[in-house]
């Protein structure tokens, strides 16, 4: 079962990362590029050996922007001479310009627009907004020992930040506190941090899957032993901070000034969190408002 929600979350993240990828012919060989700006000028880049790398279509013609070192160590800058050949007509100072990604969408977006009348800019700084949720649920706990698989009140609350143009992707810290059972003395306190990508993201709807990066939680469990004539009971507390890509999916239903929220979490754990025989089930609803 865990197999084949892993699987499923990740088709869904791949799918994601791959739309706006596409190969193209540079110097002869394919290469898959992601589009950041899109006009006369066009700008990609692709990571290759955890290196970042930036090209620039134009007239239907892919061109590298370079920067290398002479035998000095020294930069040499040959991607400044091309930006300032493949933007000619429009004669733009490229001497303020650096090889990262922020400097070069700017520039881009500034000789299309000089080039286009109608162009509309898409390089606007970045506007980082926030939501303040709530939620309560239940919980199994899966990654926790749970024989007779006992469900326990949790709740909690989180803060997701998220960029007002790149509104498929947010980031959120939230809390999480799972009570204890009758037959299930367990207790946690847990802080998360969240990443997640709108794969479907419209103003009233959006679904998202989540991957959970870190956790810090403290537990507390008590159990009971029996060696056939004496009972005893043992109680152990502790912390651990980890870092177990903990997959789930969720959705946001606009109402009023926020979202109300449907979780489903803790669907199964890439690292460190073993599931522990029962199916995953931690489902969680809450409302979290715009700040």
């Amino acid at each position: 079962m865990n197999k084949i929600l892993t699987i499923v979350l990740f088709a869904l993240f791949f799918s994601v990362t791959s739309h706006a990828q596409m190969t193209y012919t540079v110097d002869g060989k394919e290469v898959q590029l992601t589009e950041d700006i899109t006009g006369n000028a066009s700008l990609f880049h692709t990571v290759i050996d955890n290196q970042f790398r930036y090209f620039i279509k134009k007239d239907d013609t892919v061109t590298e922007l370079t920067n290398t070192k002479d035998e000095n160590g020294k930069y040499q800058g040959e991607y400044k001479e091309i930006l300032s050949i493949l933007t000619a007509d429009a004669a733009i100072d490229v001497s303020d310009v650096n090889l990262t990604l922020d400097s070069l969408r700017t520039f881009v977006d500034q000789y299309n627009k000089k080039s286009d009348i109608d162009y509309r800019l898409q390089a606007e700084r970045p506007k980082t907004k926030a939501r303040l949720g709530a939620f309560a649920g239940l919980s199994n706990n899966p990654f926790v020992t749970n024989p007779d698989n006992t469900f326990v009140p949790i709740f909690g609350a989180e803060v997701e930040v998220y960029d007002e143009k790149r509104t498929r992707h947010s980031l959120a810290l939230g809390f999480k506190q799972s009570l204890e059972a009758d037959d299930f003395k367990y207790t946690s306190s847990q802080f998360g941090i969240h990443y997640r990508f709108r794969v479907l993201n419209k103003e009233a709807f959006s679904i998202y899957p989540q991957v959970t990066f870190a956790t810090y939680t403290f537990s507390s469990i008590e159990y009971v032993t029996f060696d056939g004539t004496t009972t005893a009971t043992y109680k152990s507390s502790g912390s651990s901070l980890d870092a177990p890509l903990i997959l789930g999916i969720g959705a946001d239903i606009k109402l009023g000034n926020g979202y109300i929220t449907l979780s489903a979490n803790e669907l199964a754990a890439l690292i460190n969190f073993e599931n522990k025989g029962n199916t995953p089930l931690d489902i969680r609803l809450g409302y979290k408002m715009n700040l």
